[in-house]
């Protein structure tokens, strides 16, 4: 979800609630799913930045990302919820999260 667009801090970027906890990067940085226009570009423990050169973003608008490695990604998680034309399908947990050999 965006927390701040553009506009009226920095000019064309916005804050997003994902960073390191939410998403491996060790692979390269997500991409924002569907926009072309959009950059993720930085990210702290818990924040994302992204870039909006257009000011199109606003103020909780939700944008999905594509992570830049799926499978550390995973491991951050204790479940994922499967969604099926916009509707909660099921709930898959990742029971080997934290797991070290």
């Amino acid at each position: 979800r965006l927390r701040h667009s553009g506009g009226d801090w920095d000019g064309g970027r916005g804050n997003c609630d994902a960073g390191l906890k939410a998403l491996s990067v060790d692979s390269g940085l997500p991409k924002v799913f569907g926009r072309d226009d959009l950059k993720y570009i930085n990210c702290s423990d818990e924040h994302g930045v992204i870039t909006d050169p257009d000011g199109a973003l606003r103020l909780n608008d939700k944008l999905k990302l594509i992570p830049g490695h799926c499978d550390p990604t995973c491991n951050l998680f204790d479940w994922y919820v499967g969604v099926r034309n916009g509707r909660v399908e099921s709930l898959w947990p990742v029971t080997a999260r934290g797991m070290c050999l």
